[in-house]
């Protein structure tokens, strides 16, 4: 007797036909990927995704570098200078005048002669209306501060003073503002760049270990 693959019984020896032993499926081969297999395909993964973010925080910082440089470049070959007052080509005496309408209080020498006085009071006034536009927060109480000390540079200091003085508090505290948010801006910067080099440099350590783990 043989058995076909269905398990029935045959008899040859009345048929005429032999059947030989049922077929057997083929096995699946063990798979070959266990732990440490499937760990390296992860490793991998996980690597090609840390070189990404790598390399986009790297292309972000190399951009932002190269811009403010070309910015900066920029700005001091038109003689521009910024409230830090960073730029070394003004000429020593303009340096002089925007430090008095940035930081200190744009005032009239009693040394100095009536044209002396006149010239430079109006110096004030166009260096500061060259460097702020109608929008500009700064730019009215400015300008009333500067038409008075204009309008009154035959006067003392001391009289010149007592006539300006309200006007000028309130344009230093305009000044003040601007400042205080030129600050705050910086910081955030400063923080936002910084949380952002860290995570660069934590995924850069995680890189150099799992980098480890695969040659071992």
């Amino acid at each position: 007797l043989k058995y076909n693959h269905f398990g029935t019984s045959l008899d040859h020896s009345s048929s005429g036909i032999c059947y030989g032993p049922a077929p057997r499926e083929k096995a699946m081969p063990p798979s070959d990927m266990g732990a440490s297999g499937r760990y390296q395909e992860y490793a991998a993964m996980e690597i090609n995704f840390i070189e990404r973010e790598l390399k986009d925080w790297f292309l972000q910082r190399r951009f932002g570098m190269e811009r403010n440089m070309a910015m900066k470049k920029a700005l001091d070959d038109a003689n521009f200078s910024g409230l830090s007052i960073n730029n070394g080509q003004v000429p020593e005496a303009q340096k002089v005048l925007w430090s008095d309408l940035v930081q200190g209080r744009p005032e009239l020498d009693d040394e100095l002669s009536t044209n002396a006085k006149a010239m430079k009071a109006e110096m004030y006034t166009k260096i500061f209306k060259d460097s702020t536009d109608f929008d500009h927060p700064c730019r009215v109480p400015g300008s009333t501060y500067l038409r008075c000390v204009e309008e009154n540079f035959k006067e003392t200091s001391k009289v010149r003073k007592t006539k300006c003085l309200p006007l000028f508090s309130t344009f230093d505290a305009c000044r003040k503002g601007i400042m205080q948010q030129q600050a705050s801006a910086l910081e955030s910067s400063i923080v936002k760049q910084d949380i952002a080099d860290r995570r660069a440099k934590a995924l850069f350590d995680r890189r150099s270990v799992l980098l480890d783990s695969r040659e071992h």
